[in-house]
């Protein structure tokens, strides 16, 4: 004691910080678990692994938080899983706010964190895996998770559900009526005055000559519809003598109202979906760029952006191309190709509405450009027989554009603004591929037997070809 003055012995600590241990944070995510693993490596080069399993809900993310707040890890690692991982990104990026140590995200490719065959897997070794990678480098950040995009697309996914429920029930609806006899051609049950003629006609158990009757001379039957009606009367001519059991009758109501309620359904998400836009200028912006792309509406041009996301993951058009599933997946052994059919693991969204685009280009697109000039040439080359094949092609070049489009943040050009490039020999791209193709042809029919003097003259026109394209005749 000194004085006034009493020294107190107090333990001291040592922070954390003041090592220089750099630790990284690998997780294992499910629906109702996290697996998480802090690892590090001394000047030592001896690892210091720890485990812990937290619940996948508010409570456990705290828990999880305050766990990996001791160690400040620089990095967190996970897999795409799903949408499972979706809550944890976007928790982390909230804390990230106000945290005191800056982190990075890391959402891989399963394909990229994936182990060497052979080894054990379960959710710790998964983990301790994932950390030691994002210690090494070796994983890399897989596609951006924009929360505005998911919410889009699953408007638009759930629309689809949707869609195909209701011609489900229109179908059963056909089949019933089909079921007692009743097959007028050209009726369609997208039109609404279809719908209200149906269900008028299956509140009564006449047959359907008298309920014709009976809405001919009551005028207040059907009565927002009834101009439309008796233009199409005459289809229903030859079965006026049947009617409906009253179980059809029953199946018909139930399915009717069923169709009602998705349709309501529907139009509640198109609303959902204009509420979303109202809030993103930039994404209205770059819809109307796609829409002027022939063959994708204003509807398909948003939930193309959806389905994408950011443009800025895809480092090339070849990989755009890929993902949306325009392109060959070539398998190929000793120069053999076994298969070249349409890449199945892509995309199957963007696959649909690239096809449906190309479909709408070359049968009702009017206007001309060069890609609808480009869609007509290769039809005309693929011939009828090999049609979806056309639309195919055509497809991977539509989703060549809107990746062009994207990029370049421009509108679609019917017309090329780049003049046609001309080589030495006087003639363009197009031209060398149309004298290429009648050369070999011409060399085909050359090497056939029995043809005598005509073989020797198709390859004289061969080797003339050759000569005009400035190549060698065995070229």
């Amino acid at each position: 004691m000194l004085g006034d003055y009493t020294m107190e012995k107090k333990l001291f600590k040592f922070s954390e910080d003041l090592t220089n241990v750099i630790f990284y944070c690998g997780m294992d995510v499910h629906k109702h678990e996290i697996t998480s693993c802090i690892y590090a490596q001394d000047r030592s080069k001896i690892d210091f692994i720890k485990i812990n399993v937290f619940q996948a809900d508010q409570n456990g993310l705290k828990q999880f938080y305050g766990f990996v707040s001791k160690y400040r890890p620089v990095l967190f690692a996970m897999e795409a899983t799903g949408i499972y991982h979706h809550v944890i990104v976007q928790y982390l990026d909230q804390k990230r706010i106000d945290s005191r140590w800056n982190y990075e995200i890391i959402v891989s490719n399963p394909a990229d964190a994936a182990g060497l065959p052979g080894t054990k897997k379960h959710d710790k070794i998964d983990a301790i895996k994932l950390a030691k990678y994002a210690a090494s480098g070796l994983l890399k950040n897989g596609k951006q998770i924009i929360f505005a995009m998911e919410d889009l697309k699953s408007l638009f996914r759930m629309a689809v559900k949707l869609e195909k429920e209701r011609t489900m029930l229109k179908n059963r609806i056909r089949k019933t009526l089909d079921r007692a006899g009743i097959r007028p051609r050209g009726l369609s049950l997208n039109n609404e005055w279809t719908k209200y003629l149906i269900y008028e006609f299956i509140q009564q158990s006449k047959p359907l000559g008298s309920f014709i009757q009976y809405f001919l001379q009551n005028p207040t039957v059907l009565l927002k519809h009834r101009n439309t009606v008796l233009k199409n009367i005459d289809k229903f001519e030859g079965f006026y003598e049947l009617s409906l059991t009253s179980v059809q009758r029953a199946l018909i109501r139930q399915h009717l109202v069923d169709l009602d309620f998705k349709t309501s359904r529907k139009t509640i998400l198109a609303l959902e979906v204009d509420k979303l836009l109202l809030d993103c200028p930039g994404l209205r912006q770059q819809a109307f760029q796609l829409s002027t792309i022939p063959g994708i509406s204003a509807f398909s041009a948003v939930w193309i952006l959806a389905e994408i996301g950011s443009i800025s993951y895809f480092h090339s058009w070849r990989k755009f191309r890929s993902y949306c599933g325009c392109c060959p997946n070539i398998v190929s052994s000793a120069g053999k190709v076994y298969s070249a059919h349409t890449n199945r693991h892509s995309n199957k969204f963007l696959r649909t509405l690239f096809y449906n685009a190309a479909i709408v280009v070359c049968n009702f697109v009017k206007s001309n450009s060069d890609l609808k000039t480009y869609a007509t040439r290769i039809l005309t080359r693929k011939g009828e027989r090999s049609k979806k094949l056309a639309y195919c092609i055509i497809a991977g070049k539509i989703a060549k554009i809107v990746y062009a489009t994207l990029c370049d943040h421009t509108y679609f050009a019917p017309k090329s603004p780049y003049p046609s490039i001309t080589f030495e020999s006087g003639f363009n791209i197009l031209e060398l591929k149309d004298i290429r193709r009648a050369r070999n042809l011409l060399r085909r029919v050359g090497n056939l037997k029995h043809l005598g003097l005509l073989g020797e003259d198709a390859l004289i026109l061969a080797e003339g070809l050759d000569q005009a394209i400035g190549k060698k005749c065995g070229g």
